[in-house]
Formats: C-alpha cells, sequence, structure tokens
C-alpha cells in the first residue's frame, strides 16, 4: 500500500461503479467511505480513449493552503504505476468540499520524453503526437488511487481493478459518437484525425477573456467538441460540460468558430470525412488570457 505517514486516509468502497450516459460526455462515478469521511469519485470522458477528468467530492478533502483555490497533489494509480503531479481547483459540490484536477489524465502517467512532446505541441499551438492505448494489464492492475501532499490528509481510495470500469467508460463513449450523428466504424478506423491548420494556439486570446468576468475575479473551464465537415471546416460548436457562467461558453465557440480551420479527416481509403474535434480551454485570471488542456 502507499503512503506510511500515520495521517493516511484509506477509504473502502460503499458503492458500486455507476455509469452515467449523457449526450456529450460520459461519467464513471464511486463512493468511497462511510458518513464525514465519504469521498466520491467522478472520471469524466468527452471522447474514446484512455484519458479522462477527475474530480472528487467530500469534506475530507482539506487543503493545507487555505490562501489559493488552487492546490498542487501526487496522483498516482497503484501500486505498480508512478505518481504523476498535478493541480487542482477547489470548490464545493452539494454542499461539500471539492477537487477539480485540471488536465486530463489516464491510470498510466506520462513518461518524461511524453511530456516534453505534449508540453512543446501545445506552446506551439499543435496536436500532440497520438500516445498507444494503455494495456488493459495494466488497468487491471490497479488496485487504489493516491492523493497525497496537498492535503492535510493523505487519501487512498480503495478502488479495485480498473480494467473494467474504464472499458465500460469507453464504450459509453463510443456510443456518444453515434449520437453525435458520426458512423462509428468508420471514426475507429480514420488515417488522419481533423488536425488544426497552423495549430490552435490563435483561436484565443487574452481579448477573447470575457471583460464581465475578468472584472468579477471569476474563473472557468469549459470543455468543448466541433464537427469538422470534410472540408476541414466546423460545422457546429457544443458545449460537453463547463463551470459556467455562460459568458465562457459564449466566448469560446464564438472564437473558435470565427478561426478554427482545420485539415479534414481521412478514412481508411484516405477520403476526406466528417470527424469531430474537441478540447478544453481553461480561463485563468493571474495570466490574463484563456490557456487551453
Amino acid at each position: 500500500m502507499p503512503a506510511q505517514a500515520q495521517d493516511v486516509l484509506r477509504l473502502k468502497p460503499s458503492t458500486k461503479w455507476f455509469l452515467d450516459y449523457a449526450e456529450d460526455s460520459c461519467r464513471l462515478a464511486r463512493k468511497f467511505g462511510e458518513g464525514d469521511q465519504q469521498v466520491t469519485l467522478f472520471f469524466d470522458q468527452f471522447e474514446p480513449g484512455d484519458w479522462f477528468q477527475v474530480t472528487l467530492g467530500g469534506n475530507v478533502l482539506r487543503p493545507k493552503r487555505t490562501d489559493s483555490n488552487r492546490i498542487g497533489l501526487m496522483f498516482r494509480f497503484g501500486p505498480n504505476e508512478a505518481a504523476d503531479e498535478i493541480e487542482a481547483n477547489t470548490g464545493r459540490m452539494d454542499h461539500q468540499r471539492a477537487l477539480i484536477v485540471l488536465g486530463a489524465q489516464r491510470v498510466v502517467p506520462l513518461t518524461e520524453a511524453e511530456q516534453a512532446a505534449r508540453k512543446a505541441a501545445f506552446e506551439s499551438g499543435l496536436t500532440p503526437a497520438t500516445l498507444l492505448p494503455v494495456e488493459r494489464e495494466r488497468e487491471a492492475s490497479v488496485d487504489w488511487l493516491e492523493l497525497s501532499g496537498g492535503l492535510k490528509n493523505d487519501v487512498v481510495l480503495e478502488t479495485g481493478p480498473m480494467d473494467q470500469p474504464l472499458a465500460a467508460l469507453r464504450k459509453c463513449s463510443w456510443d456518444t459518437v453515434k449520437l453525435w450523428g458520426l458512423d462509428v466504424a468508420q471514426q475507429k478506423n480514420l488515417t488522419r484525425k481533423p488536425q488544426p491548420k497552423r495549430g490552435s494556439k490563435p483561436w484565443l486570446t487574452g481579448d477573447d477573456y470575457p471583460r464581465k468576468m475578468a472584472w468579477a475575479g471569476h474563473e472557468g473551464i469549459v470543455n468543448f467538441r466541433l464537427l469538422i465537415d470534410p472540408t476541414g471546416k466546423p460545422i457546429s460548436c457544443h458545449i460537453q460540460t463547463s463551470t459556467r457562467p455562460k459568458e465562457f461558453d459564449e466566448a469560446v465557440c464564438n472564437a473558435i468558430m470565427k478561426r478554427a480551420r482545420f485539415d479534414p479527416a481521412l478514412d481508411a481509403e484516405g477520403k476526406p470525412v466528417t470527424s469531430f474535434y474537441r478540447q478544453t480551454v481553461t480561463f485563468r485570471i493571474e495570466s490574463g488570457h484563456s490557456r487551453k488542456s
């Protein structure tokens, strides 16, 4: 087991896994612990693959720092995977503390070389190279999730093997792609996904930060999806989830529909076809700019 300090809180499951099918996303959830020590774990997936976004709710998730709504954590799926350094926003959810992990996660953390390549792609506004799928044997070997470093109590959630829950989450995501009006078999066999022309960096600038939100000190996280036609033009923008206010949603779709252009997706025969592209935009006050991840 991880973390030998005395202040580690280890929580066993108190419910089964629950899978929620939504129109634009899928959510895998489970509760751990009881009473005042109960923690709810959410994995949200916005497109098929190994990546998901993590949110946790529970009053035991007390940050060490109280002078900021953002904390650093060590995030580890154990016992065989390495720890990953992450940031999370603190907040409230259903009258309890909440942690919203910034950026997408997967069971297997990126290597240093993969991190460097993705950082370089992000800074240049390019789409990162596709990673090899996570081996299902590695997901099956996971027994727990540990959060340490930034909380008053390190927390270990005894998840049990993660291969079947994550397989169900991926199936939900592919079913969602069908709801978008796309051919799932065709999308699974693309030889190229839509690629932003000249990268995605020019799509949003500090000038796109809603002025009213900046004056009020509001930050926001917006997950969006585009449908891209065979000519490479976005034909629709959908907000998958958002922390709101709605001004952030409108700023994202208005800017991207106006500025984004793509090299279209190619099917198994190399023919341009309609497909989807998704991304997350994070609005942060301290930089005065919108940031994408």
